[in-house]
C-alpha cells in the first residue's frame, strides 16, 4: 500500500484522486511550492523559465529548482536542491520538457507521489499536460485549485529474483537490440503458462503507455483508468500471436528461452540492462502510483482526437 498522506483526515489514506491540491497549502496557511525539472538539452528552456518564474513568485507562490538548472537561473541559492529533496519539499513538480522528461521525473519521484504537471517543449506528447502557449492561463488555473489529479499504474520488474527493482511508467521491454536473431521469450500470467513468443521481442506496457512503443506495434489504445495491463509481441513470427489485455493483478513471468548474449530490457525507453538466454523477468504492477496533474476541460478522449488528427475537428458529434 502507498504510505499515508500527513495533513489528511485520520492520517491513513490517500488523498482522494480529484481533489485540488492547493487545498494543502491553503490548509497550512503558506504558499503553494512548485518544483521545477526540466530538459536541459532544450535552449528555449532558458528563456521560457526566468520570465516565468518571476510571474509564479508575484502570484505568491514559492519556487525550488533542480540543482542542474543552477548556472543559468536567478533564484537564491537555497532554492536549488538536489532532485530526491526537491521532490519532498514541493507540493507539486512542473516538468519541462517532453514525454521523456516526465518519465524521468515520473521515476525520480517515485513512492513520494508528488503531483507531476507536464509541460511540453517538443513533440507529440500523450503525457506532458500543456503546451508553452497555454502555460500562463493553465497555471492561473492551478493556482485558483481548477485541476484534478489522475493516479497511474506503474510496473515494477526484476530479474532473476535480484533485489534490484526496475520502474516504468509506459512499458517494460525485453528485445533482441542490435542483433538480427530472432528471441524466444516463454510467458505465464499468474503463474499459468500463456505462450511462447518467437518474434523481436516482448512489450508489457500499462495503459498509459498504450500511447507509446506499444502503439507502434500493433497494441490497442486503452484508457489510463482501466486496470489492466496490456502484452504485445513484437514482429511475431506467427501471425496468432496477437496482443492481449490482462488483469494487472496478474504478475507476468517471461523466461528468454532463446536468442544471444545482448539482448536488452528496458523501462520506459530509458533505463536499460542486458539479458541473456535462462533470464527471468517478473513483471507486476507496483505498490505505488503516479500522480498527473490535468485539467476538467481536458480527457484521454480530447487528446487522442487531437494528437492522432481524428473526426472532422474539436468535439466532432
Amino acid at each position: 500500500m502507498p504510505p499515508a498522506w500527513p495533513g489528511w483526515p485520520g492520517n491513513s489514506s490517500r488523498p482522494p484522486a480529484n481533489r485540488p491540491w492547493s487545498c494543502l497549502p491553503a490548509a497550512s496557511g503558506r504558499p503553494m511550492i512548485f518544483g521545477i525539472i526540466a530538459n536541459t538539452q532544450k535552449e528555449q528552456i532558458w528563456e521560457v523559465l526566468p520570465p516565468f518564474l518571476a510571474w509564479l513568485e508575484s502570484k505568491g507562490a514559492s519556487v525550488l529548482a533542480a540543482d542542474d538548472l543552477r548556472e543559468n537561473l536567478c533564484v537564491q541559492p537555497d532554492r536549488f536542491l538536489p532532485i530526491e529533496q526537491l521532490v519532498e519539499r514541493c507540493d507539486m513538480v512542473l516538468s519541462f520538457g517532453g514525454d521523456g522528461t516526465l518519465l524521468s521525473t515520473a521515476r525520480k519521484v517515485g513512492r513520494r507521489q508528488t503531483p507531476i504537471l507536464g509541460v511540453n517543449l517538443g513533440g507529440l506528447g500523450y503525457l506532458a499536460e500543456i503546451s508553452l502557449s497555454s502555460l500562463y492561463p493553465r497555471v492561473e488555473e492551478l493556482l485558483s485549485g481548477a485541476y484534478r489529479v489522475e493516479e497511474r499504474m506503474v510496473l515494477a520488474c526484476r530479474v532473476n529474483g535480484s533485489p534490484d527493482v526496475y520502474y516504468a511508467l509506459n512499458d517494460v521491454v525485453i528485445e533482441k537490440g542490435a542483433y538480427t536473431r530472432v528471441v524466444r521469450i516463454r510467458t505465464t500470467i499468474g503463474g499459468r503458462y500463456l505462450n511462447t513468443y518467437t518474434g523481436d521481442g516482448l512489450i508489457v506496457a500499462t495503459p498509459t503507455g498504450s500511447t507509446a512503443y506499444s502503439l507502434s506495434t500493433g497494441g490497442p489504445l486503452v484508457e489510463p483508468a482501466l486496470n489492466v495491463l496490456i502484452v504485445n509481441p513484437i514482429s511475431p513470427h506467427t501471425l496468432t500471436d496477437r496482443p492481449m489485455l490482462i488483469g494487472c493483478d496478474q504478475g507476468i513471468e517471461a523466461l528468454v528461452q532463446g536468442g544471444h548474449d545482448r539482448m536488452i530490457l528496458s523501462t520506459d525507453g530509458q533505463v536499460e540492462r542486458h539479458l541473456r538466454v535462462g533470464d527471468r523477468i517478473i513483471i507486476h504492477k507496483a505498490d505505488y502510483v503516479v500522480k498527473l496533474v490535468l485539467f476538467h476541460d481536458k480527457y484521454f478522449y480530447d487528446v487522442l482526437r487531437e494528437k492522432l488528427k481524428w473526426g472532422d475537428g474539436p468535439a466532432s458529434s
